[in-house]
């Protein structure tokens, strides 16, 4: 098994948007893992037998294609809100012709919306990377859990660990921080509405919180830890037995204080939506209370659709 490192994800990206030529990663003992392009190699020769490269060193990229391209800038000219910028991204979009470059044209007269298309173009595509080393994960076998399921991936990113939530071992941990953060967005509810309006949202809230606290037991998700194993925050969804579990509905999202701003949430999300994917989850629901202006766009990235209160996320 090879690790996924940070300049690894970055050559994957690279090779991922040459549409030109074929690269593949190379993972030996002698040779590291690095990405290379495939007609460099020729592992039936005697020269690159000496080299320590075998053809089971040798993995395909995940794939991206012109329309994966498309799909990409369609997605994020969606995400904008009602503006000009959205409607010329759009229109370029509708032309058909030398959509790619007058895409980037447009965005060069707007270097803020251009700065997130770039954010919002490396985040779906390490999705697929991460989607894709999932897949590798599973077909090794390596770990497996006590009831004998493959253990799912745990990427490290930026000092940060996204991992599996683990029901046993972190169930009181999840709770007793949900129940710290839930007490503060009553009070911030609370203040920012005064008077009865407040105490409303706040007991609406609590609601939510305790309905919440009450599936913490029987939820799935990500949990995220600092290098040092303190917990950061979490996402946990509901969903049926394995057997027959179509759907999910998310349960809580919520990141600790002093760790907001970082893009935690969405790589949550983004590790979430990889796992469905994989483990034939067809419909992911997310109710939009108190959903935040920058986590609509990430969601809207992901493929979300806005459906009455409802962000709905259906993988085919």
């Amino acid at each position: 098994m090879f690790p996924l490192s940070e300049p690894v994800i970055s050559e994957i990206i690279f090779a991922m948007e040459n549409q030109t030529e074929e690269f593949v990663l190379v993972a030996s003992a002698q040779k590291g893992v690095s990405v290379v392009p495939f007609s460099s190699l020729s592992y039936d020769s005697d020269s690159a037998q000496d080299s320590g490269i075998r053809p089971e060193d040798i993995y395909s990229l995940p794939k991206w294609f012109s329309s994966d391209g498309f799909n990409l800038l369609e997605s994020f000219a969606k995400s904008l809100c009602s503006s000009p910028v959205r409607d010329e991204l759009l229109g370029v979009l509708s032309n058909g012709r030398g959509v790619f470059k007058n895409f980037k044209n447009v965005l060069k007269n707007h270097p803020d919306i251009e700065r997130d298309f770039h954010r919002f173009k490396e985040r779906k595509m390490r999705s697929r990377v991460e989607e894709w080393y999932a897949s590798l994960r599973e077909n090794w076998s390596q770990e497996k859990s006590a009831d004998g399921d493959t253990l799912s991936l745990c990427l490290i990113s930026d000092g940060f660990s996204f991992s599996r939530y683990d029901r046993k071992a972190e169930s009181g941990c999840v709770e007793s921080e949900l129940r710290i953060f839930s007490e503060k967005k009553e009070d911030e509810l609370k203040a920012a509405y005064p008077g009865d309006a407040g105490v409303l949202l706040a007991d609406f809230w609590n609601i939510r919180s305790s309905c919440a606290l009450g599936e913490i037991g029987g939820a799935d998700g990500f949990v995220c830890r600092t290098a040092s194993d303190d917990f950061v925050g979490c996402l946990l969804f509901s969903s049926g037995p394995a057997d027959a579990r179509e759907s999910a509905t998310l349960t809580t999202c919520f990141v600790k204080d002093g760790f907001h701003g970082l893009g935690i949430a969405e790589r949550l999300f983004e590790t979430c939506v990889s796992f469905m994917r994989g483990h034939g989850i067809r419909t992911f629901f997310v109710a939009d209370f108190f959903m935040s202006e920058s986590l609509e766009k990430v969601l809207f990235g992901l493929g979300f659709e806005k459906i009455h209160s409802f962000y709905v996320a259906r993988f085919f």
